[in-house]
């Protein structure tokens, strides 16, 4: 019997010879492309490797550097902090750097060298005088501003240190402050100083000036446009080289029609000679006038010029009263600085 299906009729023998193999020259193809393939993304893949370990290897680099940049930027901010000359004594534009012995930092001149991760590293620091314009504003010249230094720190790094980053930035003296604080004169005068803290004692008063207050206070005996006025003791900040004084205040009241005015002088010797100076100039005064409330308002003394009395050790103040009424009245005084 025939094999059939469904009308289709089977054939009793397959004849091979009409079969074709189309798929073998194919994979043969796609076989050796992806091998082709394979290599160039191993390739590949080892060159994005490489620059990816290049890459990281940079940036680890720089992030080591920015942190020692600024490990060492702090350490000098904390060391003006405390003591405002071992900044400003160092010879300026020249390479110092922060070492540490029994836990004590100083500044030593030279360079800081040593090697983290395999990578060499150099670190030093420079040290500026910075220069203000007749606004007060920092410019390339002009008057020296004894309590603003501008500081730069180094780090050379890499084969032969051929990497460098810096950075920059600027010391103000105005922390750590201290006062100079006077609230009685009943003592009487005759205390020329140098001594630390006023007391209740100062060095001369004109007549008119009536210190003998219950309050400690001073006013005007007799009231009159005439000034009257007195000069405290020598005092002595103790800072050898200079201290940075930063603002007057004082308390009190100003009465009616009254004056409250006010000179400072200033010395790196105890003998002085004392120069008695205004915000400007020897004529002038830092003045307070009735009726305004200005006495709670403190004052900066200048950082430039003459009647700047920054980098100095030792300070007096003379204070003078007038009035067209009342007498005015002073309870405080006090002077702001830091060493």
């Amino acid at each position: 019997m025939k094999n059939s299906y469904i009308g289709y009729k089977i054939p009793d023998r397959i004849d091979s010879r009409n079969i074709r193999y189309k798929f073998s020259g194919q994979s043969l193809l796609e076989i050796l492309l992806a091998s082709a393939l394979g290599v160039i993304l191993i390739g590949s893949s080892i060159n994005l490797i490489g620059t990816s370990l290049r890459f990281f290897n940079s940036a680890k680099q720089n992030l080591q550097a920015n942190s020692l940049i600024r490990q060492e930027a702090e350490i000098i901010q904390s060391l003006a902090r405390d003591n405002w000359h071992s900044i400003y004594d160092l010879t300026k534009d020249s390479n110092y750097y922060a070492t540490s012995t029994n836990n004590i930092w100083s500044f030593a001149a030279g360079e800081e060298t040593s090697t983290i991760n395999n990578i060499p590293y150099k670190r030093y620091f420079k040290v500026y005088n910075v220069y203000r314009d007749s606004n007060g504003n920092i410019a390339t010249s002009g008057l020296e501003d004894p309590s603003t230094q501008k500081i730069t720190v180094f780090l050379d790094y890499g084969n032969n240190y051929g990497i460098s980053s810096n950075l920059s930035f600027y010391l103000t003296r105005s922390s750590n402050n201290q006062v100079l604080n006077q609230t009685d004169w009943s003592g009487g005068p005759n205390q020329t100083g140098p001594i630390p803290y006023p007391g209740n004692k100062f060095d001369s008063a004109d007549s008119n000036i009536n210190y003998a207050s219950t309050t400690g206070s001073i006013y005007m005996t007799t009231p009159t446009s005439t000034r009257a006025c007195l000069t405290s003791s020598i005092l002595d900040t103790g800072v050898t080289g200079g201290a940075g004084f930063n603002s007057l205040l004082w308390q009190g009241s100003l009465g009616t029609g009254g004056v409250v005015q006010f000179q400072i002088a200033f010395s790196n010797s105890s003998s002085g000679p004392w120069t008695y100076y205004g915000p400007t100039s020897q004529v002038d005064y830092y003045t307070f006038v009735s009726p305004y409330p200005m006495n709670d308002d403190s004052v900066a003394f200048p950082t430039t010029g003459l009647a700047s009395p920054q980098n100095n050790r030792y300070l007096r103040y003379k204070v003078c009263l007038s009035t067209s009424g009342t007498t005015p009245q002073v309870n405080d005084i006090i002077i702001n600085w830091s060493p």
